[in-house]
Protein backbone atom coordinates (compact mmCIF):
# COMPACT_ATOMS: atom_id res chain seq x y z
CA UNK A 1 0.00 0.00 0.00
CA UNK A 2 2.54 2.42 1.11
CA UNK A 3 4.68 1.46 -2.70
CA UNK A 4 1.18 2.75 -4.21
CA UNK A 5 1.24 6.24 -2.14
CA UNK A 6 4.63 6.49 -2.92
CA UNK A 7 4.17 6.24 -6.73
CA UNK A 8 0.86 8.21 -6.74
CA UNK A 9 2.92 11.02 -5.43
CA UNK A 10 5.37 10.38 -8.20
CA UNK A 11 2.60 10.56 -10.68
CA UNK A 12 1.14 13.80 -8.90
CA UNK A 13 4.34 15.93 -8.58
CA UNK A 14 5.52 14.82 -12.75
CA UNK A 15 1.95 15.98 -13.46
CA UNK A 16 2.15 19.72 -11.49
CA UNK A 17 5.71 20.40 -13.01
CA UNK A 18 4.19 19.09 -17.11
CA UNK A 19 1.16 21.50 -15.80
CA UNK A 20 3.25 24.56 -14.71
CA UNK A 21 5.57 23.89 -17.69
CA UNK A 22 2.51 24.04 -20.60
CA UNK A 23 0.97 27.31 -18.75
CA UNK A 24 4.43 28.67 -19.01
CA UNK A 25 4.80 27.81 -22.42
CA UNK A 26 1.60 29.26 -23.15
CA UNK A 27 2.18 32.21 -21.20
CA UNK A 28 4.79 33.07 -24.42
CA UNK A 29 7.10 35.29 -23.99
CA UNK A 30 7.39 38.64 -22.46
CA UNK A 31 9.33 40.84 -24.12
CA UNK A 32 8.93 43.34 -26.90
CA UNK A 33 7.66 41.71 -30.22
CA UNK A 34 9.93 41.47 -32.87
CA UNK A 35 9.26 40.15 -36.97
CA UNK A 36 11.87 38.44 -38.71
CA UNK A 37 10.10 37.95 -42.14
CA UNK A 38 6.63 37.19 -43.57
CA UNK A 39 5.69 34.03 -45.78
CA UNK A 40 3.02 32.76 -48.03
CA UNK A 41 0.89 29.65 -46.33
CA UNK A 42 -0.59 27.96 -49.29
CA UNK A 43 -0.13 28.22 -52.96
CA UNK A 44 -2.00 26.67 -55.98
CA UNK A 45 -1.23 23.11 -57.41
CA UNK A 46 -2.24 21.89 -60.52
CA UNK A 47 -2.43 18.70 -61.86
CA UNK A 48 -3.17 17.43 -65.08
CA UNK A 49 -4.44 14.21 -66.20
CA UNK A 50 -7.14 13.02 -63.61
CA UNK A 51 -8.82 10.77 -64.36
CA UNK A 52 -12.45 10.97 -62.93
CA UNK A 53 -15.37 8.52 -63.20
CA UNK A 54 -18.25 9.75 -64.62
CA UNK A 55 -20.29 6.24 -65.02
CA UNK A 56 -19.22 2.57 -64.09
CA UNK A 57 -18.21 1.97 -67.87
CA UNK A 58 -17.27 6.09 -68.55
CA UNK A 59 -14.32 8.39 -67.53
CA UNK A 60 -13.14 12.09 -68.17
CA UNK A 61 -9.65 13.20 -67.73
CA UNK A 62 -9.54 16.89 -66.27
CA UNK A 63 -7.15 19.21 -64.50
CA UNK A 64 -7.59 19.93 -60.93
CA UNK A 65 -6.28 22.45 -58.61
CA UNK A 66 -6.06 22.29 -54.98
CA UNK A 67 -3.92 24.24 -52.74
CA UNK A 68 -1.31 23.41 -50.94
CA UNK A 69 0.59 23.97 -47.72
CA UNK A 70 3.76 26.46 -48.91
CA UNK A 71 6.41 28.50 -47.18
CA UNK A 72 7.97 31.05 -48.95
CA UNK A 73 9.17 34.55 -48.14
CA UNK A 74 7.56 37.43 -49.53
CA UNK A 75 8.42 41.39 -49.29
CA UNK A 76 5.41 42.46 -50.39
CA UNK A 77 1.13 41.60 -50.02
CA UNK A 78 -1.58 41.21 -52.18
CA UNK A 79 -5.32 42.12 -51.50
CA UNK A 80 -7.16 38.50 -50.58
CA UNK A 81 -4.37 36.53 -49.43
CA UNK A 82 -3.44 34.61 -46.57
CA UNK A 83 0.31 35.34 -44.80
CA UNK A 84 2.46 33.90 -41.71
CA UNK A 85 3.80 36.92 -40.04
CA UNK A 86 7.23 35.24 -38.44
CA UNK A 87 9.10 36.28 -34.90
CA UNK A 88 8.93 36.14 -31.50
CA UNK A 89 6.60 37.11 -28.69
CA UNK A 90 3.52 37.01 -30.49
CA UNK A 91 1.50 34.91 -27.91
CA UNK A 92 0.28 38.47 -25.99
CA UNK A 93 -1.04 40.20 -29.82
CA UNK A 94 -3.53 42.60 -29.36
CA UNK A 95 -3.83 43.76 -32.91
CA UNK A 96 -2.22 44.03 -36.37
CA UNK A 97 -2.54 46.17 -38.77
CA UNK A 98 -1.27 47.07 -42.70
CA UNK A 99 -0.81 50.85 -43.49
CA UNK A 100 -2.54 51.90 -40.39
CA UNK A 101 -5.86 49.84 -40.82
CA UNK A 102 -6.57 46.34 -39.12
CA UNK A 103 -6.48 43.36 -40.05
CA UNK A 104 -7.78 39.50 -39.13
CA UNK A 105 -5.64 37.41 -37.53
CA UNK A 106 -6.75 34.03 -36.26
CA UNK A 107 -6.28 33.60 -32.40
CA UNK A 108 -6.62 29.86 -32.70
CA UNK A 109 -3.69 29.84 -35.16
CA UNK A 110 -1.45 32.46 -32.82
CA UNK A 111 1.92 31.42 -31.98
CA UNK A 112 4.72 32.67 -30.27
CA UNK A 113 6.20 32.73 -32.65
CA UNK A 114 3.71 33.18 -35.50
CA UNK A 115 0.41 35.24 -37.08
CA UNK A 116 -1.76 34.00 -39.83
CA UNK A 117 -3.41 37.05 -41.27
CA UNK A 118 -5.69 37.35 -44.26
CA UNK A 119 -5.46 40.29 -46.35
CA UNK A 120 -9.23 41.37 -47.27
CA UNK A 121 -10.03 41.25 -50.95
CA UNK A 122 -11.73 43.96 -53.24
CA UNK A 123 -15.34 42.62 -52.77
CA UNK A 124 -14.39 41.82 -48.63
CA UNK A 125 -17.14 43.78 -46.81
CA UNK A 126 -13.83 44.27 -44.10
CA UNK A 127 -12.17 47.46 -44.17
CA UNK A 128 -9.83 47.73 -47.17
CA UNK A 129 -5.76 47.68 -46.74
CA UNK A 130 -4.89 51.00 -48.93
CA UNK A 131 -2.14 50.58 -50.77
CA UNK A 132 -0.41 53.03 -53.09
CA UNK A 133 2.59 55.71 -52.71
CA UNK A 134 1.19 57.61 -50.25
CA UNK A 135 1.20 54.76 -47.66
CA UNK A 136 3.15 54.16 -44.78
CA UNK A 137 3.82 50.33 -46.22
CA UNK A 138 4.21 49.41 -42.82
CA UNK A 139 2.98 45.98 -41.03
CA UNK A 140 2.71 46.70 -37.17
CA UNK A 141 2.19 44.13 -34.95
CA UNK A 142 0.89 45.20 -30.81
CA UNK A 143 0.69 43.19 -28.01
CA UNK A 144 0.83 42.97 -24.34
CA UNK A 145 4.43 43.91 -24.38
CA UNK A 146 5.36 45.87 -26.86
CA UNK A 147 4.88 46.96 -30.97
CA UNK A 148 7.13 45.29 -33.35
CA UNK A 149 7.08 47.59 -37.13
CA UNK A 150 8.19 45.80 -40.22
CA UNK A 151 8.16 47.05 -44.27
CA UNK A 152 5.89 45.08 -46.07
CA UNK A 153 3.98 46.75 -49.08
CA UNK A 154 0.37 46.18 -50.31
CA UNK A 155 0.92 45.52 -54.09
CA UNK A 156 -1.67 47.45 -56.32
CA UNK A 157 -4.38 45.13 -57.72
CA UNK A 158 -4.74 45.30 -61.56
CA UNK A 159 -7.40 47.66 -62.86
CA UNK A 160 -11.28 46.12 -63.96
CA UNK A 161 -12.87 47.43 -66.77
CA UNK A 162 -17.18 47.26 -65.41
CA UNK A 163 -18.65 49.54 -68.04
CA UNK A 164 -18.11 52.52 -70.76
CA UNK A 165 -20.79 55.14 -72.31
CA UNK A 166 -21.25 55.73 -74.43
CA UNK A 167 -21.07 52.43 -76.26
CA UNK A 168 -20.08 54.66 -79.96
CA UNK A 169 -19.02 58.23 -79.99
CA UNK A 170 -17.08 60.43 -82.65
CA UNK A 171 -13.46 62.07 -82.24
CA UNK A 172 -13.24 64.25 -79.91
CA UNK A 173 -16.52 63.11 -77.65
CA UNK A 174 -16.26 62.67 -74.10
CA UNK A 175 -16.26 58.20 -73.21
CA UNK A 176 -16.79 57.82 -69.14
CA UNK A 177 -14.49 54.60 -68.42
CA UNK A 178 -16.09 52.76 -64.76
CA UNK A 179 -14.49 50.30 -63.22
CA UNK A 180 -12.31 49.49 -59.88
CA UNK A 181 -8.54 49.81 -58.87
CA UNK A 182 -8.09 53.00 -61.43
CA UNK A 183 -5.62 54.61 -58.76
CA UNK A 184 -2.99 56.65 -60.60
CA UNK A 185 -4.17 55.54 -64.09
CA UNK A 186 -1.40 56.29 -66.63
CA UNK A 187 -2.75 55.98 -69.97
CA UNK A 188 -6.42 54.31 -71.89
CA UNK A 189 -5.87 53.53 -75.33
CA UNK A 190 -8.34 52.44 -77.89
CA UNK A 191 -6.47 48.97 -78.74
CA UNK A 192 -3.15 50.76 -79.74
CA UNK A 193 -4.30 54.12 -80.41
CA UNK A 194 -3.63 56.78 -77.08
CA UNK A 195 -6.74 58.63 -75.80
CA UNK A 196 -6.16 62.12 -73.87
CA UNK A 197 -7.67 61.62 -70.32
CA UNK A 198 -9.90 64.30 -68.81
CA UNK A 199 -9.18 65.85 -65.46
CA UNK A 200 -8.00 63.78 -62.02
CA UNK A 201 -9.59 60.06 -62.62
CA UNK A 202 -10.90 58.31 -59.64
CA UNK A 203 -10.49 54.89 -58.51
CA UNK A 204 -13.52 53.84 -60.05
CA UNK A 205 -14.18 55.98 -63.04
CA UNK A 206 -11.48 57.61 -65.58
CA UNK A 207 -13.12 60.28 -68.67
CA UNK A 208 -11.48 60.23 -72.30
CA UNK A 209 -11.58 61.84 -75.35
CA UNK A 210 -11.87 59.69 -78.39
CA UNK A 211 -9.21 59.65 -80.56
CA UNK A 212 -9.01 60.12 -84.09
CA UNK A 213 -8.93 56.83 -86.29
CA UNK A 214 -11.43 54.63 -83.52
CA UNK A 215 -13.59 52.26 -85.19
CA UNK A 216 -13.81 49.12 -83.79
CA UNK A 217 -12.12 48.89 -81.15
CA UNK A 218 -11.15 47.28 -77.14
CA UNK A 219 -10.07 49.88 -74.80
CA UNK A 220 -7.26 49.28 -72.24
CA UNK A 221 -6.67 51.12 -69.02
CA UNK A 222 -3.17 50.83 -67.38
CA UNK A 223 -1.80 51.52 -63.72
CA UNK A 224 0.60 50.58 -61.34
CA UNK A 225 -1.14 47.75 -60.79
CA UNK A 226 -1.44 46.31 -64.29
CA UNK A 227 -3.60 46.83 -67.76
CA UNK A 228 -7.47 46.21 -67.77
CA UNK A 229 -9.38 45.25 -71.26
CA UNK A 230 -12.84 45.30 -71.83
CA UNK A 231 -15.05 42.44 -72.56
CA UNK A 232 -16.90 44.47 -75.31
CA UNK A 233 -15.51 46.55 -77.69
CA UNK A 234 -16.30 50.32 -78.51
CA UNK A 235 -17.88 51.48 -81.85
CA UNK A 236 -18.70 49.35 -84.83
CA UNK A 237 -17.00 47.27 -87.69
CA UNK A 238 -20.47 48.39 -89.12
CA UNK A 239 -22.75 50.90 -88.51
CA UNK A 240 -26.17 51.15 -89.47
CA UNK A 241 -27.34 53.88 -87.22
CA UNK A 242 -25.59 56.53 -85.47
CA UNK A 243 -26.42 60.23 -86.18
CA UNK A 244 -28.75 58.99 -89.33
CA UNK A 245 -29.14 55.96 -91.11
CA UNK A 246 -26.20 54.47 -93.26
CA UNK A 247 -26.39 54.12 -97.05
CA UNK A 248 -28.90 52.04 -98.22
CA UNK A 249 -30.81 51.23 -94.86
CA UNK A 250 -34.51 52.16 -94.10
CA UNK A 251 -35.78 53.75 -97.26
CA UNK A 252 -34.94 57.00 -96.65
CA UNK A 253 -33.60 58.21 -99.41
CA UNK A 254 -30.38 55.47 -99.58
CA UNK A 255 -32.59 52.40 -100.66
CA UNK A 256 -34.68 49.79 -98.77
CA UNK A 257 -37.85 49.66 -96.35
CA UNK A 258 -38.93 50.75 -93.17
CA UNK A 259 -41.99 49.51 -91.18
CA UNK A 260 -44.01 48.63 -89.59
CA UNK A 261 -47.32 49.28 -87.24
CA UNK A 262 -45.11 52.00 -85.70
CA UNK A 263 -44.02 55.74 -86.44
CA UNK A 264 -40.12 56.30 -86.98
CA UNK A 265 -37.90 59.47 -86.49
CA UNK A 266 -34.69 59.34 -87.35
CA UNK A 267 -33.53 62.59 -86.35
CA UNK A 268 -35.55 62.81 -83.23
CA UNK A 269 -33.67 65.18 -80.60
CA UNK A 270 -35.74 63.32 -77.00
CA UNK A 271 -32.99 61.31 -75.97
CA UNK A 272 -29.62 60.94 -77.89
CA UNK A 273 -27.11 58.50 -76.11
CA UNK A 274 -24.61 60.49 -78.11
CA UNK A 275 -24.17 62.99 -80.33
CA UNK A 276 -27.49 64.82 -81.35
CA UNK A 277 -29.98 62.43 -82.63
CA UNK A 278 -31.62 59.12 -82.05
CA UNK A 279 -34.54 56.30 -83.80
CA UNK A 280 -37.71 57.42 -81.83
CA UNK A 281 -40.30 54.82 -82.27
CA UNK A 282 -43.85 55.12 -81.25
CA UNK A 283 -45.52 51.62 -81.63
CA UNK A 284 -49.01 51.69 -82.56
CA UNK A 285 -49.82 47.92 -81.76
CA UNK A 286 -48.93 44.83 -79.76
CA UNK A 287 -46.90 43.64 -82.95
CA UNK A 288 -46.08 47.15 -83.45
CA UNK A 289 -41.59 47.17 -84.28
CA UNK A 290 -38.62 49.05 -85.97
CA UNK A 291 -38.28 47.06 -89.32
CA UNK A 292 -35.20 48.30 -91.05
CA UNK A 293 -34.67 46.66 -94.32
CA UNK A 294 -31.37 46.62 -96.59
CA UNK A 295 -31.36 48.08 -100.02
CA UNK A 296 -27.82 48.83 -100.67
CA UNK A 297 -25.92 47.45 -104.34
CA UNK A 298 -22.76 46.06 -101.93
CA UNK A 299 -23.98 42.91 -99.89
CA UNK A 300 -23.44 43.04 -96.05
CA UNK A 301 -21.31 40.15 -95.69
CA UNK A 302 -20.77 38.63 -92.01
CA UNK A 303 -18.00 36.49 -92.97
CA UNK A 304 -15.89 39.20 -94.73
CA UNK A 305 -16.48 42.15 -92.27
CA UNK A 306 -16.02 39.89 -89.92
CA UNK A 307 -19.00 40.35 -87.96
CA UNK A 308 -19.92 38.49 -84.51
CA UNK A 309 -22.92 40.80 -82.85
CA UNK A 310 -25.49 43.50 -83.40
CA UNK A 311 -25.31 45.94 -80.58
CA UNK A 312 -27.52 48.86 -80.25
CA UNK A 313 -28.37 51.08 -77.15
CA UNK A 314 -32.46 51.25 -76.31
CA UNK A 315 -34.22 53.65 -74.28
CA UNK A 316 -37.45 52.76 -72.96
CA UNK A 317 -39.90 55.98 -72.88
CA UNK A 318 -43.94 57.05 -72.71
CA UNK A 319 -45.97 53.78 -72.42
CA UNK A 320 -43.02 51.85 -70.18
CA UNK A 321 -42.08 51.60 -66.37
CA UNK A 322 -39.69 49.21 -64.71
CA UNK A 323 -37.63 46.60 -67.04
CA UNK A 324 -39.41 45.57 -70.32
CA UNK A 325 -38.32 43.23 -73.05
CA UNK A 326 -37.74 43.68 -77.04
CA UNK A 327 -37.17 40.69 -79.52
CA UNK A 328 -34.22 40.99 -81.99
CA UNK A 329 -35.18 39.16 -85.34
CA UNK A 330 -32.16 39.45 -88.50
CA UNK A 331 -33.26 38.50 -91.85
CA UNK A 332 -37.12 37.39 -90.77
CA UNK A 333 -35.93 34.64 -88.88
CA UNK A 334 -38.37 34.96 -86.33
CA UNK A 335 -37.87 31.34 -85.11
CA UNK A 336 -34.52 31.88 -83.67
CA UNK A 337 -35.61 35.66 -81.83
CA UNK A 338 -33.63 36.65 -79.08
CA UNK A 339 -35.69 38.96 -76.42
CA UNK A 340 -33.63 41.55 -74.94
CA UNK A 341 -34.61 43.45 -71.61
CA UNK A 342 -34.39 47.07 -71.34
CA UNK A 343 -34.91 49.81 -68.36
CA UNK A 344 -37.85 52.41 -68.51
CA UNK A 345 -35.72 56.08 -68.59
CA UNK A 346 -32.37 55.25 -69.11
CA UNK A 347 -30.25 53.72 -71.58
CA UNK A 348 -29.46 49.80 -71.92
CA UNK A 349 -26.72 48.72 -74.53
CA UNK A 350 -27.16 45.50 -75.78
CA UNK A 351 -25.11 43.29 -77.32
CA UNK A 352 -26.57 39.65 -78.83
CA UNK A 353 -24.20 37.63 -81.13
CA UNK A 354 -25.27 36.52 -83.92
CA UNK A 355 -24.86 33.35 -83.45
CA UNK A 356 -27.65 33.33 -81.01
CA UNK A 357 -29.46 34.97 -83.94
CA UNK A 358 -29.69 32.32 -86.70
CA UNK A 359 -26.09 32.50 -87.68
CA UNK A 360 -26.66 34.81 -90.86
CA UNK A 361 -24.10 34.87 -93.78
CA UNK A 362 -25.34 38.21 -95.10
CA UNK A 363 -27.35 41.11 -93.25
CA UNK A 364 -30.42 42.40 -94.94
CA UNK A 365 -33.41 43.27 -92.18
CA UNK A 366 -33.18 44.33 -88.62
CA UNK A 367 -36.40 44.24 -86.18
CA UNK A 368 -36.66 45.60 -82.87
CA UNK A 369 -39.99 44.76 -82.06
CA UNK A 370 -42.83 45.24 -78.87
CA UNK A 371 -42.75 42.08 -76.90
CA UNK A 372 -45.77 42.12 -74.11
CA UNK A 373 -46.58 45.90 -74.02
CA UNK A 374 -49.81 47.52 -74.03
CA UNK A 375 -49.38 50.28 -77.16
CA UNK A 376 -48.90 53.06 -77.53
CA UNK A 377 -45.21 52.83 -76.46
CA UNK A 378 -42.28 54.89 -77.17
CA UNK A 379 -38.20 53.46 -77.69
CA UNK A 380 -35.47 55.17 -78.35
CA UNK A 381 -32.78 53.64 -80.48
CA UNK A 382 -28.96 54.80 -80.75
CA UNK A 383 -25.65 53.42 -82.20
CA UNK A 384 -26.90 50.61 -83.87
CA UNK A 385 -24.40 48.10 -85.84
CA UNK A 386 -22.77 45.22 -85.70
CA UNK A 387 -19.11 44.48 -84.15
Amino acid sequence: MKKNYKLLYVMLSLLLVYTFSCKKNDMGGTGAPTITRVRTTTKTDTTTGVVKRITLDSSITTTTTTLVGYDSTVTSGHLGNQYAIIGTNFLTTKTVTLNGVGVYFNPGLLTDHSIIITIPSLTSTATQVPFGPDQTNKLVVTTKYGTATFTFPIVQPAPVITSFAPQVANPGDVVTITGQVFNGATSVTFDKIPAKIIGTPTATQIQVQVPQGVTSNLIYVTTPGGTAVSTTTFGFKYVVYTESLATGWGGQGSGGYDGYNSTRVYNDQTHPEAGSYDIATTFTNSYGALQLGYGGATPINVSTLGLTSIKFSVYGGAGYTGTQKLQVVINGAYSTAVVVSFTAGAYTDIIIPLSQLGKPSTITEIVLQNYGVAPPCTIYVDNLGFI
